[in-house]
């Protein structure tokens, strides 16, 4: 009975688990705003929720701010202590210019295939943390080693439009180390890295045509040619929230998120 019991206690999914990063570390700063970080742990959805669909959907949906402040549905949520249900791993290069890992998807899976993402994916039952989530699918997607990150903290939850709560973890690596990452074909067609000084600039204004009604999407998005190869980026979407939110509190630079139906 006893060992049982202890076995069952190891099985016990840790979301956030302690990191301590030295004061002479480069990113030493970006990790300490973001153990810092004293807001809302599941961010409030923008004001037009059209793309949201999943059975998260009616839990969350009332979550959006009301003058800057997160209303009682969202207090509520964070009260009931919602675990993650997947993670991405968000890598910085250890360099004088960091760039960002980014991939595309390869376009024969079934969910946003073809669209631009970080490493990172569903939660297992065997996943013991969030960390262990995103380091275990940065391997598998882009040959990624744990032995070779520090991670330096994380970033509070985003709702993906399949109704997902995703932990971003972020970490960093050496050049040496980025430089021999290799895509998995099954899940990944490319690996890009961007410039982490682009998201300084605010994101263009971007227009998606083929909506069902045969409106047009409008939303922040950056688009950069990362490897100069004429192949323009267009990162937006769960990707591109996920980066405002590292800007705004590992960075202190605040960009305005939405989704417009016009």
């Amino acid at each position: 009975m006893t060992n049982d019991f202890q076995n069952y206690r190891q099985q016990i999914y840790t979301d956030k688990a302690m990191i301590d990063v030295l004061p002479s570390h480069r990113f030493y700063e970006l990790s300490q705003h973001l153990s810092n970080y004293q807001g809302v742990d599941i961010l409030p959805l923008t004001q037009n929720n059209e793309l949201l669909t999943g059975s998260i959907k009616d839990k969350i949906i009332k979550s959006k701010p009301i003058k800057g402040k997160p209303i009682k549905k969202c207090q509520n949520l964070l009260n009931n202590h919602f675990l993650p249900q997947a993670c991405v791993l968000i890598v910085i290069t250890d360099e004088n210019c960091p760039k960002l890992l980014l991939t595309r998807r390869s376009y024969h899976l079934n969910s946003h295939a073809g669209e631009v993402s970080l490493v990172g994916g569903k939660r297992d039952d065997a996943d013991l943390n969030s960390i262990g989530v995103a380091l275990r699918e940065a391997y598998e997607e882009v040959g990624l080693a744990s032995k070779d990150v520090t991670v330096l903290g994380y970033l509070p939850m985003q709702v993906s439009k399949s109704g997902l709560l995703v932990r971003p973890v972020v970490a960093c690596v050496s050049p040496s180390v980025a430089d021999g990452l290799t895509s998995n074909p099954d899940e990944i067609a490319r690996i890009f890295w961007l410039p982490i000084d682009v998201l300084n600039a605010p994101p263009a204004d971007y227009v998606f045509d083929g909506q069902a009604d045969n409106t047009k999407l409008h939303t922040p998005a950056w688009v950069y040619d990362c490897n100069d190869d004429g192949q323009v980026e267009v990162i937006w979407g769960l990707t591109g929230r996920i980066l405002a939110s590292l800007m705004e509190i590992g960075f202190g630079v605040r960009h305005e998120w939405y989704y417009k139906v016009r």
